[in-house]
């Protein structure tokens, strides 16, 4: 297998694909152990079936080129986003509040 150029758009996919288990808060993956980016890897398409054309299949306005266009075209995934970012600013703005009322303790010798 030879090592793939690697382009942005890999880049970010592979990326995406190292952060899956932050994608979809119900589905456990387990601990990803490679610290960068994979050497050696295969890039595939999903060839669709004929016998699904009118159930399972997706049309030619929806299908993206990569990873991350698909999530972002996606409603659910960034209303999630969206509020787990708005909790998360949240949370540190509470935790910046209480840390600016707080008294500053002076050294004694």
């Amino acid at each position: 297998m030879k090592a793939p150029e690697i382009t942005s758009e890999l880049k970010n996919d592979l990326k995406v694909l190292k952060m899956r288990a932050s994608l979809d808060p119900k589905h456990f993956y387990k601990k990803n152990d490679r610290d960068g980016l994979p050497k050696y890897f295969q890039v595939g398409t999903v060839v669709d079936s004929p016998i699904d054309f009118y159930h399972s299949r997706i049309p030619k306005k929806q299908r993206k080129k990569t990873i991350v266009e698909e999530l972002l075209a996606d409603s659910e995934f960034r209303r999630y986003n969206k509020r787990k970012y708005q909790e998360i600013m949240s949370e540190k703005a509470a935790f910046a509040a209480g840390k600016k009322n707080r008294k500053k303790k002076k050294f004694h010798n």
